[in-house]
């Protein structure tokens, strides 16, 4: 296998690369069949085998139990900030706006019905999420929608809120921490940062929201729907599933989400370390340090042309995925689960170096 480097992308991410070797001798050929995963039927019983213990695993990884439905969907988060609303909004909905994806959530709630923002930070250019204080909930909320991190500005909500339908969009952080689901009624986020390729959107569903579901236009669009044919309303994307099978045993492997979550506080400190030791050279966008995000750390340097250097550079010595989102510019790391410690180290080696030099 030729040499990987350290990929710092925001998503499409870094995956394991015990899982990528797994997976593509299994796109193959899988268990000595003569054919590989990608080319099973979803309607076979191989494909029905990794389904099933995809579902077991995640919840056991979750620690929930019959109360919430595993879904394996399609359309990115994107899709899933219309069909929210689509499937719950019948009165109100709540939503905490944080940043670049929750405004966007947002957005799409207003397009499907009454939309409350509790609070907003874009005052300040999303550099913290809305203390609780500054919250304006509406009791009667059909739903209250958070994202847990925002990928794009680089910071989290260390602990989740109260709420009897508390939505969450964990897209950059899932399985990186453990997550009280006992107390969320849908979880949900895109694959391709912490779990997986794209293509796949991890959900999981609380099972007495179904109750309040609404008539949609589609079974493929309908949670209960997509529920009661265990994801499988239409073709779902199998080699995909099959992955995040792959990635739920090392997961397992590793000791699982509060195991993962002590390596990830580990990796962020050095970087974190680097930026606070730089003199000023290097400073963090997230103005409350507690809100700092474990997944995607951001800062700026005193100029474009030197963050264009720093890019470059760091490229040359293989770590990649630097760059700032287009709207924000700045550097972010992101350090999501397979990043392996050994990346932030060199990385952190790296800018105490450069700063060095340019300072």
């Amino acid at each position: 296998m030729s040499k990987r480097i350290y990929n710092f992308s925001a998503g499409p991410a870094m995956l394991p690369t015990e899982v990528l070797e797994k997976s593509a001798a299994t796109l193959l050929d899988y268990e000595g069949k003569g054919f590989g995963i990608a080319e099973c039927s979803h309607r076979g019983k191989e494909f029905d085998c990794v389904i099933d213990e995809a579902i077991k695993r995640c919840k056991s990884l979750l620690g929930i139990g019959d109360s919430h439905d595993v879904l394996f969907l399609q359309g990115g988060a994107t899709q899933l900030f219309t069909l929210i609303p689509m499937n719950f909004l019948n009165n109100s909905a709540d939503y905490l706006v944080s940043g670049e994806w929750s405004k966007k959530a947002a957005a799409n709630g207003k397009a499907m019905g009454n939309v409350n923002i509790v609070a907003s930070s874009e005052s300040t250019n999303f550099d913290h999420a809305p203390q609780p204080s500054e919250w304006k909930l509406n009791p009667e909320a059909d739903y209250f929608h958070v994202c847990s991190n925002e990928t794009v500005h680089g910071h989290r909500l260390p602990t989740l809120p109260k709420h009897p339908n508390l939505v969450v969009d964990a897209s950059s952080e899932f399985m990186a921490r453990p997550h009280p689901v006992q107390d969320i009624a849908l979880l949900y986020g895109g694959a391709q940062k912490n779990l997986g390729p794209a293509g796949v959107v991890l959900t999981i569903v609380r099972k007495d929201l179904y109750a309040k579901q609404k008539k949609v236009p589609t079974k493929l669009w309908s949670f209960k729907d997509q529920a009661d044919a265990k994801s499988m309303v239409n073709t779902p994307p199998t080699f995909g599933i099959y992955i995040l099978l792959e990635v739920f045993r090392w997961l397992d492997a590793k000791g699982g989400l509060a195991a993962m979550e002590k390596i990830n506080e580990q990796k962020a400190k050095l970087i974190y370390e680097a930026i606070d030791n730089s003199n000023g050279f290097y400073k963090g966008t997230v103005s409350i340090k507690e809100q700092r995000s474990r997944m995607n750390i951001t800062y700026r340097l005193p100029s474009d042309e030197l963050t264009d250097e720093f890019v470059k550079t760091a490229a040359k010595n293989e770590m990649v995925g630097l760059k700032g989102y287009r709207t924000v510019g700045g550097i972010r790391a992101s350090t999501y689960n397979a990043m392996p410690v050994e990346g932030c180290q060199a990385l952190a080696s790296f800018m105490k170096d450069f700063a060095s030099k340019k300072s």
